[in-house]
């Protein structure tokens, strides 16, 4: 693959032109130059330019130069040419027209002892089996009317297959490859106690869920915590000043629980609480079948203090207030923890290892390293970009590159949601011109494609070959 500083190329061939072959010299003594086969939007053009000069056509007679667009399986019959002699041109002229050859003719007068050519240039519709057609010639010599198939002459090779140019963009390498464990534990303490006691009810399974969270890292060779954060939430049943000692007593109890238990520094701590977590119990309400859930709701987003509040809803709301202080009161005494941690970096062949059995500890730029290691649209290449997108959903390179390779498969409707968080650069507009030119809206593609070459992308130029004819 060519790389650049930012992006890569696929490499691909360049789309709708043929391989003409050197001039031609038929049997008759024609002559056969540029003979060339070229897609054009939902065309296929085929032209040359045939030269008259060598041929001796008799007076009476003609000579019928049949072109054909074949492959083994199939044969399609272009117009042919028949180049009259003159008293055969009379004849013709005199006689409605009538010719040798079958279907659309193009007729030529012989000028005996002149330089003359004719330009030959027809129209097919587009379809697959062309993509690797040849282009033959086969000769009537005697003008009667029967054009042998045996030994026509070669003219020129199709490749008239859109094969898309695409950028795949190099994502930008990070210094450090920061992840993050969450979880929430609900732990138990006695009442207005701020002391953990790991035996107490429901404590051991969630000091246990904390311990396996922080145990996953410790455990991992290539990981490293960075940091552990600790939110405490209390509440609201009891007073503001209550509750704040609860809930930052709580707080610091299970730091101090983590230092002791695996002699962690205090400084790897960050600590945060909430003295009442009102959050929680509206969230927990809103989600209620309560008769006056509406006017509960009202009494948390009203500007009341917390201690106000919490007696307006218990006096106002008193059957209300019974069920949440049983069912949703013990849910808000929770604490949330994050657990921080940085991955090592690793070189192309640790990562291609790593990408089928713990791909979250690549960073993308890995993911694209390994990917320039194979093939461009093999299996493994589009299963990189695959897992990429999947890890990284939010990513406009990510989707790119993963659009991409599904654009290069011909799976454009895969493409398009990838193409919506893709992103504004020119190789973004690239693959939104090719992916609608795949769905045969040409005057929009194009419109982008430009855009794109404007920008300096010189792929998306390759990719307008079958939308606009080179006037060159």
């Amino acid at each position: 693959m060519k790389t650049s500083a930012r992006y890569i190329s696929s490499a691909l061939l360049m789309a709708a032109l043929a391989m003409p072959l050197h001039a031609q010299t038929l049997a008759s003594g024609a002559q056969v130059e540029g003979a060339g086969i070229v897609r054009l939007r939902d065309s296929v053009v085929i032209s040359m330019n045939i030269r008259l000069d060598g041929m001796k056509v008799e007076s009476n007679r003609s000579v019928v130069l049949q072109p054909l667009l074949a492959t083994d399986a199939k044969t399609t019959w272009l117009p042919a040419i028949e180049v009259m002699g003159r008293r055969r041109h009379l004849y013709y002229e005199r006689n409605n027209h009538q010719v040798y050859a079958e279907g659309p003719v193009q007729v030529v007068k012989r000028q005996k002892g002149e330089e003359q050519s004719l330009t030959y240039r027809t129209a097919l519709a587009y379809a697959p089996w062309m993509d690797n057609a040849h282009l033959t010639v086969a000769e009537d010599l005697c003008g009667c009317g029967q054009v042998e198939e045996n030994g026509e002459t070669l003219l020129a090779r199709a490749d008239v297959a859109f094969v898309p140019r695409l950028a795949y963009v190099s994502p930008q390498a990070v210094t450090r490859k920061t992840r993050e464990l969450r979880g929430t534990a609900y732990l138990d303490f006695p009442v207005n106690k701020t002391t953990i006691y790991p035996d107490y009810r429901r404590n051991p399974q969630e000091l246990g869920k904390i311990r396996a969270t922080i145990d996953t890292v410790r455990h991992d060779p290539d990981a490293t915590i960075a940091s552990i954060s600790i939110k405490g939430f209390a509440s609201p049943e009891g007073t503001w000043a209550s509750n704040t000692r609860l809930a930052k007593g709580r707080t610091e109890a299970l730091k101090r629980y983590l230092i002791d238990r695996y002699d962690f520094s205090d400084t790897l701590f960050a600590t945060a609480y909430e003295p009442e977590n009102w959050e929680g119990l509206r969230a927990y309400v809103l989600q209620t079948g309560l008769k006056d859930k509406q006017e509960i709701l009202d009494i948390i987003d009203s500007d009341l203090q917390p201690d106000p509040k919490e007696a307006r809803l218990k006096r106002e709301h008193p059957e209300a207030y019974r069920m949440l202080l049983e069912e949703c009161y013990p849910g808000l005494r929770r604490s949330d923890y994050v657990v921080t941690y940085v991955i090592r970096g690793f070189n192309v062949q640790e990562a291609r290892k790593i990408i089928r059995t713990q791909p979250q500890k690549l960073s993308l730029q890995e993911m694209f390293a390994v990917a320039q290691t194979y093939e461009p649209g093999s299996p493994d290449f589009n299963h990189v970009f695959d897992v990429a997108v999947r890890l990284y959903p939010d990513d406009p390179v990510a989707n790119l590159n993963a659009a991409n390779a599904l654009l290069q498969a011909g799976l454009t409707e895969q493409a398009l949601p990838y193409l919506d968080k893709a992103g504004n650069t020119p190789e973004a507009q690239n693959a939104r011109g090719v992916a609608l030119l795949q769905q045969g809206r040409y005057d929009e593609a194009l419109s982008l494609l430009k855009q794109a070459q404007a920008a300096g992308l010189k792929g998306a130029e390759e990719n307008m070959r079958i939308l606009v004819i080179n006037e060159e």
